[in-house]
């Protein structure tokens, strides 16, 4: 359950290479908003405090900028342990619950974190999923995975699913609603397809 006493922190993941793109993708434009702008809009009404995990200011001076705690483009696993690090030294004003949200998905659900929360027991992570598909970027986690994810990936582990085999996890299943609202755009026919749910959706997000 969400502490109503202490901020919920989100952190939008932007820390990826962008090969399948060829260039940083959250600059990316669907209409004239970039992928992240989209992102932003849908999950600062979600939490309390938003930041975004990325090697440069990628955005807006706004949001702090919480770069990977490991070298070496580890892949989501690391920028998530990074936003446990600053979460776990920010505990007497934050909830110990972390939101993620990938840069390259702008139609997430607007009652994600709600459903997250209403869908909580005694878990410490909680993913998304549509249909048969899960979606293990868009997320919640305890701090209490701290040490153990710090572990994990000083031992090579990369995978999140691999990861939350050995935590207790609930999976939150969200309708299919034409698409799946956890379409992520990795190239430019991706990028397309996003433009065209846009438009679908009347050009607002």
């Amino acid at each position: 359950m969400k502490d109503p006493n202490k901020k919920l922190f989100g952190l939008i993941l932007n820390g990826g290479l962008s090969r399948r793109m060829g260039s940083d993708k959250s600059k990316k434009m669907i209409s004239n908003k970039s992928l992240i702008s989209l992102v932003v809009e849908r999950a600062k009404s979600q939490v309390d405090y938003l930041a975004i995990n990325s090697k440069e200011r990628c955005y807006n001076k706004k949001f702090e900028i919480i770069p990977d705690c490991f070298s070496g483009n580890l892949g989501p696993l690391v920028g998530i342990l990074s936003g446990l690090k600053w979460l776990e030294k920010n505990v007497n004003s934050f909830s110990s619950w972390l939101v993620i949200f990938p840069v390259d998905s702008p139609f997430f659900p607007e009652n994600l974190v709600e459903c997250f929360f209403e869908n909580l027991g005694d878990e410490k992570i909680v993913m998304a999923k549509c249909k048969n598909k899960l979606h293990p970027v868009f997320s919640m986690w305890h701090t209490d995975n701290l040490n153990l994810l710090e572990k994990f990936l000083l031992e090579g582990g990369r995978k999140i699913d691999l990861f939350s085999k050995k935590i207790k996890t609930r999976v939150v299943n969200f309708p299919f609603i034409g698409y799946d609202p956890f379409f992520n755009v990795n190239n430019l026919d991706d990028l397309s397809k996003a433009e065209s749910i846009f438009n679908k959706l009347g050009g607002t997000n």
